[in-house]
């Protein structure tokens, strides 16, 4: 039986409407159609467009060849993403009604390549720490994680085949993680971020949830970049436990030395990489620098409507205040010192293989879960992947993290194509 069109990857979707085997039209509806049907139980959204979307559908199904790589392609763009009709609400209370006019550069971009927005996808507040309404479509008790939340959890429920999303600590990687979803999270700067509420703009990175890592060589190719060569040979890879390792749980540290495990007998050339001791002290630097930008960003709302800010947020206003230059200074010191660590690791890897998240999705919808194993490459500004491996004592999604060299993006995801190939 053929698979339901939202079912199907965005590079399968593709495929077929090149072939004219599907139109875009038919694929919006079938996204349309699970939204009605789970959009009450998921809360997957802040707002649809379904007029707009079917509008535009039906002006590229009149076109003799694609538009471009991403041709008939639904979008859930995550709300502090500024789109032109809809609005820009920063999942706060600040911004309910507010419609920026404009998009912002990165949907312009996926829109000129031919894909469709189909809504604004919820987010945290500010995509900070404070829950949004999103629940986890594999277990509507836990949480889908954060901030990029809605858009994980669309795309893992089949209610569009792309999510946008930011990651400024664990914002994209945790919530593929915990969805089960493909998950990327580019080398810092590699995206154009006007029209993008900041928080931290020297952690801030766009990033997308996808169902296939193959999908993410479209959005690249949106960009204008050409994808990697496949694989001729077994990558090198460096197993890294992290100075974090022990605070895994159980059976994900299980599933991670599963992977390395299976990744070897694949063929891959599987070696420990053990980060120095400098290493250590990433994770509040990360912090540090996080709270202290996002004091400057949100000055203006801190202003005139603090009262309105949730308590984790005016709690990382004091933790931001806090901070001084010279501990600002340092933390940027220590990434420059580790990059430089991290750059004689790839003398001899192709990519570091690490834990996506702690292990699965926790219980309840007050927490977004920890974003500890992904604060450090946020700060580092390397790529990154989570895929999808196995599923916990729970049921859960569990999910392995692909780590590569800055501005490597290409071939990471070339090398992830490999991975998740021996890892199905």
């Amino acid at each position: 039986m053929a698979k339901s069109p939202n079912r199907l990857s965005a590079s399968a979707a593709v495929r077929q409407m090149a072939e004219k085997r599907l139109k875009a039209r038919d694929l919006v509806e079938a996204c349309l159609d699970r939204i009605e049907l789970h959009e009450g139980q998921v809360h997957a959204w802040e707002a649809l467009d379904p007029d707009g979307a079917r509008k535009r559908a039906d002006q590229l199904d009149k076109r003799a060849r694609p538009v471009g790589p991403l041709h008939g392609i639904p979008l859930a763009v995550k709300d502090i993403i500024a789109t032109r009709t809809m609005p820009t609400t920063c999942g706060s209370p600040i911004y309910r009604d507010h419609v920026v006019g404009r998009d912002a550069a990165c949907v312009t971009q996926l829109v000129k390549a031919g894909a469709i927005v189909l809504g604004k996808s919820v987010t945290t507040e500010f995509a900070g720490g404070h829950a949004g309404k999103t629940h986890n479509p594999h277990n509507l008790r836990h949480t889908p994680a954060g901030s990029s939340s809605g858009s994980a959890a669309a795309v893992a429920d089949f209610m569009a085949p792309v999510g946008y999303g930011t990651q400024t600590a664990g914002s994209v990687i945790r919530p593929g993680a915990f969805n089960g979803v493909v998950a990327y999270k580019g080398t810092h700067g590699w995206a154009d971020m006007a029209g993008i509420k900041p928080f931290a703009p020297s952690l801030d990175t766009l990033g997308f949830f996808v169902r296939e890592a193959n999908d993410l060589a479209l959005i690249r190719a949106a960009y204008g970049h050409a994808a990697a060569d496949p694989a001729k040979q077994a990558p090198r890879i460096g197993l890294m436990r992290t100075p974090w390792w022990d605070q895994a749980e159980a059976h994900n540290r299980k599933n991670i030395e599963l992977a390395a495990r299976t990744l070897k007998a694949a063929g891959a050339r599987v070696r420990e990489w053990v980060a120095p001791k400098a290493w250590t002290g990433l994770v509040p630097a990360q912090h540090r620098v996080m709270t202290r930008e996002a004091t400057q960003s949100y000055a203006k709302e801190r202003a005139r409507f603090s009262h309105l800010f949730s308590p984790i947020m005016a709690g990382v206003m004091i933790e931001g205040d806090a901070v001084t230059s010279r501990q600002y200074a340092d933390a940027k010191k220590l990434k420059r010192q580790c990059l430089d660590q991290l750059a004689e690791a790839w003398q001899s890897f192709d990519i570091l293989l690490a834990p996506s998240a702690k292990g699965e999705a926790p219980s309840g919808l007050g927490s977004t879960g920890d974003p500890l194993f992904n604060r450090f490459w946020t700060l580092l500004g390397a790529p990154c992947i989570a895929l999808p491996f196995n599923t916990g004592p729970f049921g859960l999604p569990l999910s392995v993290q692909l780590i590569g060299p800055l501005g490597s993006d290409d071939q990471l995801i070339s090398w992830a194509r490999w991975v998740e190939q021996k890892l199905a």
